[in-house]
């Protein structure tokens, strides 16, 4: 359980970041959050296919939508400068959740 929850919820932060970049309106803070969607779609993309295996394909869709639509409705709400520090902060709690779940054992 303790499992499942980290995997999904830093899929979930991966999808908020790449969600809320992709919908940034400022070009030079797009830029800024580059990095931040390179690493979210690599380390979201092997998580899913782990994670899907481990826990099923429903948790995992379900886990991609719950952190796309924060990502959308924010950029909607907020100035871009906050959306990049928002970005930010949910792709470092995804890493610290990454280095979390790494450190379970493997199913075998």
């Amino acid at each position: 359980m303790t499992e499942a929850l980290t995997y999904l919820s830093a899929i979930g932060l991966f999808s908020f970041v790449t969600m809320a970049s992709a919908m940034m309106r400022h070009e030079l803070l797009l830029v800024a959050c580059m990095p931040a969607v390179f690493v979210a779609l690599i380390m979201g993309f092997v998580m899913a296919i782990y994670a899907n295996d481990a826990f099923g394909a429903m948790p995992v869709g379900a886990a991609l939508i719950v952190g796309a639509l924060p990502g959308w409705w924010l950029s909607r709400r907020i100035r871009p400068k906050e959306l990049a520090i928002a970005v930010y902060l949910g792709w470092t709690v995804a890493l610290v959740l990454v280095l979390v779940a790494v450190g379970f054992p493997d199913r075998g």
